[in-house]
């Protein structure tokens, strides 16, 4: 059945035609969506309320919710969620506006999955494409697994493309599961996120964690983030244990991020602030051909914190850091790790471009591997520039790290460079 949402419309209509629309959310939430079927909204409209599907859904056919005429409608959320969907797979979100009452007086997120379900259950089929999201206090956009049992439980096959997630508190675009550091297995599995933009996602004062990052994600296998862009995030972070990050993943294997550009993102703490990142437990994954600038800590950070699964078989590859470390005291490729499980091993580093210019606010590096917790790491074919004033290498002499072919400069002038460089 296809479903039309206009605010001319009354709910004691069919909701089955143009000329017999439902005017509410409250009618569309009050009925049971059956596989196949579609709701469209009336583009260039807005409404009130809250969105809300729950019941686990096993069908090839999706329910699609979107907008139907010239441009998107609008979901007012005020405090509230903008779209929750619980123990439910094969749901497409499609060109529409989720808004909230703005990051400090909003409670929830705006595009919420959520899976509860028992015995590593993984709905699938999520697709949320050309959709923005602002004004959240959480995530723009979260798919979270808690389930009943501590298994792996979560979701499959979820696709976010061509999205925008802005000015919301926590993140713009998040995952997380069960964490069993001690045990195999991941709570997500096959996310790609292409061609969206995250900004302005500012962080959650007192939070107690780190807060504020563009794109994160976590407990995942297999995973692609490309031609994304995050900026201006989380300058409210105020956690001294941990910072938020444009783009990055933790506990997490088999993730490519590539072909993106994250700049300008902040930290209000001594920690993080910086471009990507590949943290606690990441395995086989892979950093490439991405554009860091002016961020407050590391370009590329590599790190690992205590109780983390072990770090190792990362790949760090053809990426450009521009004036990155601008805060306190990182490097534009910054090793970092308290040598648990091991520390940070087995971890190549080539054909990268690192340019560190000095900075007022801190005492930036184009490469800072000074950390004890590593071990087996390779540095080759890289090219370090610095203005004399920033410092090389910190950290050369660490026997742990292996650096062969690179290129040192302390007297180059580098132009402002564009995100097309490394395209």
């Amino acid at each position: 059945m296809d479903y039309y949402v206009n605010l001319l419309g009354d709910d004691s209509n069919t909701g089955l035609s143009k000329t017999q629309p439902w005017r509410s959310i409250d009618r569309v939430n009050a009925t049971q969506l059956l596989p196949g079927d579609t709701v469209r909204f009336q583009a260039n409209q807005t409404f009130i309320g809250n969105l809300c599907m729950q019941g686990s859904r096993h069908t090839p056919c999706a329910v699609t919710i979107g907008s139907y005429g010239a441009g998107r409608a609008t979901i007012n959320a005020g405090s509230g969620a903008g779209f929750i969907a619980k123990n439910t797979g094969n749901v497409h979100l499609v060109n529409l506006n989720f808004v909230g009452a703005g990051a400090s007086k909003n409670t929830s997120s705006g595009i919420s999955f959520i899976n509860t379900l028992p015995r590593d259950t993984k709905l699938s089929d999520i697709r949320i494409h050309r959709v923005d999201v602002s004004g959240f206090k959480h995530s723009g956009i979260c798919l979270m697994a808690q389930p009943t049992d501590i298994s792996w439980s979560g979701f499959r096959d979820v696709k976010i493309t061509n999205t925008t997630s802005h000015d919301n508190g926590d993140a713009g675009i998040s995952c997380i599961g069960a964490w069993h550091p001690e045990q195999d297995g991941y709570a997500h599995a096959d996310f790609y996120i292409g061609n969206c933009s995250a900004y302005r996602n500012a962080g959650i004062p007192g939070k107690g964690s780190h807060s504020g990052s563009g794109i994160v994600l976590g407990q995942v296998d297999g995973a692609i983030v490309e031609h994304c862009r995050a900026y201006e995030n989380g300058q409210l972070n105020d956690y001294e244990g941990g910072g938020p990050v444009g783009i990055w993943a933790w506990d997490a294997n088999r993730v490519v991020i590539q072909f993106n550009e994250s700049h300008h993102n902040r930290t209000g703490s001594s920690k993080d602030g910086g471009g990507f990142d590949l943290d606690g437990g990441v395995t086989h994954s892979v950093v490439q051909y991405n554009y860091s600038h002016d961020n407050d800590g590391a370009g590329y950070l590599l790190a690992q914190f205590e109780g983390a699964r072990p770090f190792h078989g990362n790949l760090l590859r053809y990426n450009l850091s521009v004036n990155d470390g601008r805060r306190n005291s990182y490097g534009g490729i910054h090793l970092w790790s308290t040598g648990a499980n091991g520390g940070i091993t087995d971890t190549t580093i080539y054909a990268n471009t690192i340019c560190t210019t000095r900075s007022t606010d801190g005492s930036p590096a184009a490469v800072d591997c000074t950390s004890k917790g590593i071990r087996d790491i390779r540095f080759y074919n890289n090219c370090f520039q610095t203005d004399g004033a920033a410092a090389l290498v910190r950290g050369e002499t660490n026997r742990e790290a292996v650096f062969k072919s690179n290129t040192f400069s302390t007297n180059y002038k580098f132009p402002r460079l564009s995100a097309s460089t490394v395209k």
